[in-house]
């Protein structure tokens, strides 16, 4: 990617070296006007989801850049001025290594936090698996971190469920009525005997009591359970307003939980 960004670069002073050349107040010539409409595509087809998505840069910085590379494509019609694409060009190249480049040599993509959840997402399961945890990535990597965290739980419970369906309803219910009817021990406590029959039944049982029977199934150990119930209570504040701050390390914390005791688990793997 750095070497591509690199060439891109150049790219891009050269066109702004030769559009200089010109003698001429407006330019008309069509293989300045073909290369301008060249590299705003580019820029739009090659770059921008990448950065975005897989290496990481800010998004408010993407686009201002994609502002630039927008007016670049509608300059390359024929007879816009000189100035326009000079001015263009400068925005978009002055800033371009220090922004774009350096980062992606140095490794950093912001504070180290913020890089070390970016690894963290990086060994999520594919972002495509389904359009929740889809959106909690994109929310992340955007700064939308309440949003990561509820959209990320959605992603949680929904491998769960889908888990609990493939094992079969009647060991998610026998499991609860043994659970119920224990009078010592860890769950003599529980008190919800569950009787689903459907994953659409199955998420109308509350996720704080899913959690305490998958742990009576032995798809979690205790532990496990308890590190669950702090990521479901990291949703709930920031699904519900509150004065608690959620930052990047609540966030880093909630998915390295979620990624190892669910996602990367073989207890449930669908």
């Amino acid at each position: 990617m750095v070497q591509r960004l690199k060439q891109f670069l150049q790219t891009l002073s050269n066109l702004r070296k030769d559009i200089k050349a010109e003698k001429v107040k407006q330019i008309a010539k069509k293989s300045l006007r073909n290369q301008a409409e060249q590299l705003g595509t580019q820029w739009f087809s090659e770059f921008y989801d990448v950065l975005d998505h897989e290496v990481g840069i800010a998004t408010e910085m993407l686009e201002r850049y994609s502002q630039g590379f927008g007016r670049l494509l509608a300059l390359s019609t024929p007879n816009n001025l000189k100035i326009s694409y000079i001015q263009v060009l400068d925005e978009v190249i002055k800033p371009f290594r220090k922004e774009l480049i350096l980062p992606l040599q140095t490794g950093g993509h912001g504070s180290s936090s913020l890089s070390l959840l970016h690894k963290i997402l990086g060994n999520l399961p594919d972002s495509h698996e389904n359009e929740y945890l889809k959106e909690a990535v994109n929310c992340a990597q955007r700064g939308f971190f309440r949003a990561s965290a509820v959209l990320g739980w959605c992603s949680t419970i929904d491998r769960i469920h889908r888990r609990i369906e493939m094992i079969g309803f009647a060991k998610f219910n026998v499991t609860s009525a043994e659970m119920a009817s224990q009078q010592k021990g860890r769950f003599k406590r529980f008190t919800s005997p569950q009787n689903v029959s459907s994953i659409s039944e199955l998420r109308e049982v509350f996720d704080t009591v899913v959690l305490w029977i998958v742990e009576g199934m032995g798809l979690v150990d205790t532990n496990q359970h308890t590190r669950l119930r702090s990521c479901f209570d990291l949703r709930c504040q920031c699904a519900h307003p509150g004065q608690a701050p959620i930052t990047e390390f609540n966030l880093m914390s909630f998915f390295s939980d979620i990624n190892a005791i669910v996602f990367q688990n073989p207890a449930f793997h669908v």
